[in-house]
């Protein structure tokens, strides 16, 4: 299950802020280089570099995909994940003001255009479909689609 919401300030009191305007920079010029670099191992280094925590076996980051990148360390990708290309992966929320981690395990697949809010956990080898909004968990092995998120099936790969 995903970790719990927690404010914005009770999380920059502990984890430094983010309105250090050098690393505000770093990440906003960093996020924008990857979205857009053509060469896949480049795009996850950008990434990397950027603070967002991927495995060594994280397979593929599409192009044009936006990764939060203002708490781009609550995002964490596990190995053999594929994000497909325009996903939205977002980790805080300023009409709530909270902040959470987003978690993808091993083996799970983001479809074009999906979209993962703060809280989020998608299990081992689930498949999130294209376009969908996940607001909550993904079970493991599960297929979920639609606006918001629902199980349409179970993933067999």
């Amino acid at each position: 299950m995903g970790e719990p919401a927690r404010s914005r300030s009770e999380y920059e009191a502990e984890a430094g802020t983010y309105r250090r305007r050098y690393r505000f920079m770093k990440r906003k010029l960093l996020a924008l280089a990857a979205r857009f670099m053509p060469a896949t191992r480049w795009r996850l280094r950008f990434y990397r570099w950027m603070g967002v925590r991927l495995d060594r076996g994280t397979r593929y980051i599409g192009p044009d995909c936006y990764l939060d990148d203002i708490y781009p360390e609550l995002i964490r990708l596990g190995p053999d994940v594929v994000v497909s290309f325009r996903v939205t992966i977002v980790a805080h929320d300023h009409v709530t003001d909270t902040v959470a981690p987003v978690v993808v395990d091993r083996g799970a697949f983001i479809g074009t255009g999906a979209i993962l809010l703060p809280g989020v956990h998608v299990g081992r080898d689930a498949v999130v479909a294209a376009g969908a909004v996940v607001t909550e968990d993904v079970a493991p092995g599960t297929t979920v689609g639609g606006v918001p998120a629902r199980p349409i099936g179970s993933s067999t790969r």
